[in-house]
């Protein structure tokens, strides 16, 4: 997978990835919003063959959140 940043995590029976996007290349925050969206959408499918009990989540700068999201 070819994310940003991909972190794996487990506690106790809870298995998580996290996809860290920063939102930070020069395009429009929608077109980079749909970038992240497609790949999060292609890293979850794949989760889903490899680690089904793996849940991806999407960590994006908390800035970004409050401005776009």
């Amino acid at each position: 997978l070819g994310a940003e940043r991909l972190l794996a995590a487990e506690r106790g029976h809870d298995k998580i990835a996290v996809e860290v996007k920063s939102f930070l290349a020069r395009a429009s925050a929608i077109s980079e919003f749909h970038t992240a969206l497609g790949q999060f959408i292609n890293y979850r499918a794949a989760l889903r063959r490899e680690d089904p009990d793996r849940i991806l989540y999407l960590a994006i700068p908390n800035l970004v959140y409050h401005t776009f999201f």
